[in-house]
């Protein structure tokens, strides 16, 4: 029985050792990092588009015209200087973020009129997203999004 416990213990100890000396796996190299929004019962301007690569960040605004609504509004491009430590930090929650358990779609949306939102993140050989409902909490997503959504209500003109 002491046999077995010395042998028991030598052997938690030697995998506790290969567990701390394994190396760190290196973050996915990610490229970019995607978020719409979009409403469809909507007039003026009702899809954004925020491509975020290292950086830069880039919102593109476009319209829909409707009743008495101009027709032709013109897309709008805001843009901004990422620091090296924005986008390190963008990139480290986008290589955090686990998307790979979740349906592509998730509720339902945009309908009634709810708004639907995306996700996607681009990195050296995947690319991963999903659509959801506009502002609902992803908790695999969870920091990412507030990130991006935070971004985004940074880059979008007051009205």
């Amino acid at each position: 029985m002491m046999f077995r416990s010395a042998f028991l213990g030598l052997a938690a100890a030697i995998c506790l050792a290969a567990c701390a000396s394994a190396p760190t796996p290196a973050p996915a190299d990610i490229r970019q990092i995607v978020s719409t929004t979009s409403f469809g019962m909507c007039v003026g301007y009702c899809t954004t588009r925020l491509e975020i690569s290292e950086g830069r960040a880039v919102l593109i605004r476009e319209a829909r015209g409707g009743r008495g609504a101009p027709q032709n509004l013109p897309a709008q491009r805001f843009t901004t200087v990422l620091t090296p430590d924005e986008w390190d930090a963008i990139e480290a929650l986008a290589a955090n973020t686990d998307l790979s358990g979740l349906e592509p779609v998730i509720g339902c949306p945009d309908c009634a009129d709810g708004g639907a939102e995306s996700l996607a993140i681009a990195g050296t050989g995947q690319e991963r997203g999903i659509s959801f409902e506009y502002g609902a909490a992803i908790p695999q997503a969870a920091p990412l999004l507030e990130r991006v959504r935070a971004l985004r209500a940074r880059l979008t003109p007051a009205e």
